[in-house]
């Protein structure tokens, strides 16, 4: 199986400019700028990613899936057989993403990426929905899914993914570099500055994709209910346009 990978990013000039920010010590959001540059043409590969394309496709039909009445039909084609508890689902999900990759034979970075932020951000929606991880029933987990189908819940859940596919991507990139700032007299006096910095990365990259939350619940209903549907060509269309917004 073949692996695409994001590319070797240090050795270019846009990324020399990131290493000198991190050296003068420039704010969080300033350096998060830079970093989005230099990675400029590794996130524009995503809306022509497969494998990622597929995992949005997930994003997009999962809340559909489970709002329907072929809900147990559809969690069975994709593979997805224990639905009783949450890390079950999670679990079945992160295999189907992984039977995918097989199908298309490759496996990409973004790929991997976009499966993380998937998995985190169903997590995330679903815990919000006051579900226990272990003591949720089968039809309160499909409840909860089902109500991410709305417009709100989907804005929320794509914001928080393409929120977490660019602070993962950042990190893929800078985790290289910021390991050389620690210490005295270096940017990051110790791990524990280092941990804040990831973190308020982490809170950028979130504020910045609050362009994709008043994008993605408009898209969401305008396609399912006024256009063609969850085709292939309008998830690529909006993977596209919700990573342009990002990157600018």
């Amino acid at each position: 199986m073949g692996h695409i990978r994001l590319g070797r990013l240090p050795r270019t000039r846009k990324w020399r400019e990131v290493i000198d920010l991190l050296q003068t010590n420039a704010p969080v959001e300033v350096v998060a700028s830079k970093a989005v540059g230099a990675a400029k043409e590794a996130l524009k590969t995503a809306p022509k990613d497969p494998l990622f394309l597929a995992i949005v496709d997930m994003l997009a039909r999962l809340p559909q899936e489970a709002r329907g009445p072929g809900y147990h039909g559809a969690m069975a084609s994709r593979g997805i057989a224990d639905l009783e508890s949450v890390p079950g689902l999670l679990s079945g999900i992160a295999d189907a993403i992984d039977d995918e990759s097989l199908r298309l034979g490759f496996r990409s970075d973004l790929g991997e990426i976009g499966q993380t932020a998937l998995l985190t951000s169903l997590s995330e929606a679903l815990t919000q929905s006051q579900l226990n991880l272990f003591d949720s029933t089968p039809a309160q987990i499909r409840s909860a899914l089902g109500r991410l189908s709305s417009g709100d819940g989907f804005a929320q859940l794509a914001r928080g993914f393409f929120a977490r596919v660019m602070n993962q991507t950042l990190q893929y990139y800078l985790s290289r570099e910021l390991s050389n700032h620690v210490g005295p007299g270096q940017r990051f006096a110790s791990d524990a500055d280092r941990v804040a910095f990831d973190r308020a990365l982490e809170r950028h990259s979130y504020e910045s994709a609050r362009i994709v939350e008043a994008y993605a619940g408009g898209w969401y209903g305008k396609t399912i209910w006024h256009g063609d549907g969850l085709t292939s060509d309008n998830i690529q269309r909006f993977t596209d346009y919700s990573m342009r917004k990002l990157r600018g």
